[in-house]
């Protein structure tokens, strides 16, 4: 049977632990005596996701695979949770808990704001190595619009510079056709941004959006479409793959959050920038360690 929970109160938390709620849950994450110390058994069907978390589905794949893991070491790190019951930070672990056959589950306690939940719900999804572009931006707006940040602010927030942001959250001038086909991985951020130019020539960013779609023409082929101010419907289309092949390239799209394109002996993989490219390289375990 559970205990009783221990509420951990913080009360002038930006005095103690810095402005966002981003910190305290990190102090306590990386702090184990800590956890330890304020750690109670909650029931693990009991748990609710946070209700601001913009991350609705998890890959089943990487789910079963720290289940497993559960399964033979238990939860090392406790979740964090508010006093309703809601997750602030684990919700992965609770999700493979439950699959792992587990009742119960180690949680921290703490009480805070709806605003603070949702500007740490925001903020950790930010902070995901394989979030997309546009996610990126929609995340941004929603630090500017709900908790009433500004662009200097946001940047602080999430440890980017001003321009960052600025350049991220100029996506969401784009129709919002082009934005969904970003969220499905069907357009990189090297193909839409070139559109940004044009978004008042409707007749031709459609054009090209569709051969984006239908060839997967690159980045530098919009740029040239766009000086010339015509779609050229003569780019070669993609040869049809095999299942096998289209099925490895959607997984590795959806691991490295980029478009990946396997063809004729020669993988692809796209990126937009030295700082989309590092990201990449990251995920795949190829950064220096000093």
């Amino acid at each position: 049977m559970a205990k009783a929970k221990s509420k951990y109160n913080f009360k002038g938390l930006d005095d103690i632990f810095g402005e966002s709620v981003s910190d305290i849950v990190g102090v306590i994450e990386n702090d184990k005596e800590k956890a330890n110390s304020k750690k109670t058994l909650v029931d693990v069907n009991l748990l609710k996701p946070n209700p601001y978390q913009p991350r609705k589905t998890f890959e089943d794949e990487e789910l079963n695979e720290l289940a497993s893991s559960i399964k033979i070491h238990g939860i090392i790190q406790p979740v964090i949770i508010n006093n309703k019951n809601e997750i602030i930070a684990g919700e992965r672990r609770t999700r493979a808990a439950k699959i792992a056959g587990l009742k119960e589950i180690p949680a921290v306690v703490l009480e805070l704001t709806s605003e603070q939940m949702e500007e740490f719900a925001i903020i950790e999804n930010i902070q995901r190595v394989d979030l997309l572009d546009i996610e990126e931006a929609v995340a941004y707006k929603q630090l500017s619009t709900n908790l009433k940040l500004k662009q200097e602010e946001i940047a602080t927030r999430v440890g980017k510079s001003r321009s960052h942001v600025a350049n991220i959250m100029r996506l969401l001038n784009l129709p919002q056709k082009v934005q969904d086909a970003m969220l499905q991985r069907k357009v990189t951020m090297g193909q839409a941004k070139p559109l940004l130019s044009i978004v008042n020539n409707e007749k031709l960013l459609d054009s090209i959006f569709k051969l984006i779609l239908e060839n997967d023409i690159t980045a530098r082929q919009v740029e040239e479409m766009i000086k010339k101010g015509e779609a050229d419907p003569s780019e070669k289309k993609i040869v049809n793959k095999k299942p096998s092949v289209v099925y490895m390239e959607n997984k590795m799209m959806r691991r490295l959050g980029t478009k990946v394109s396997i063809d004729n002996g020669k993988l692809t993989i796209r990126y937009s920038d030295d700082e989309d490219l590092n990201r990449v390289l990251e995920i795949l375990g190829l950064t220096d360690d000093d």
